[in-house]
Formats: C-alpha cells, structure tokens, sequence
C-alpha cells in the first residue's frame, strides 16, 4: 500500500472493503474513494471525496490506496 500518513492533504483513491458484502465473485466487495486526504489517525483515515461529505475508513479495510493528481478544471 503507498498510501501513507504524509500524504494528507494530497489527492487519494483508496480501494476498501465493504464489510459483510460479497462482489460477484464471492470475494469481498470493493470499492474506491477519490478526494482529499483529511487526516491520518492510529485505526482510520478521513478522505472528503469531490463533491461530498468526509467519509472515515477503517485503516483494517483498506486493500490499497495511492496518490493521484490533482482533480482536471472542469
């Protein structure tokens, strides 16, 4: 995972579980969160996606996360 504690205040996507749901392939079901990294603390991460509230993610449900660039102008 290249996410990381310096990175708050950078653009993410992180990848998460969802808990208790299953995808099409029995696995766990996924999904991403593009946005803002808010803040880092010792069990979750805060990302405000475009557009939209803060969401908490648990650090034990990431599966992946990485910097991207900043949002195009629309």
């Amino acid at each position: 995972m290249s996410l990381h504690p310096g990175l708050v205040g950078r653009r993410v996507v992180v990848r998460r579980q969802i808990p208790g749901e299953f995808g099409p392939s029995g696995g766990p079901a996924l999904t991403d969160i593009r946005g803002i990294l808010e803040s880092w603390g010792p069990v979750a991460i805060t990302v405000r996606p475009d557009d939209a509230d803060p969401v908490e993610v648990p650090l034990a449900d990431i599966v992946a996360g990485k910097q991207i660039p900043p949002r195009p102008p629309r």
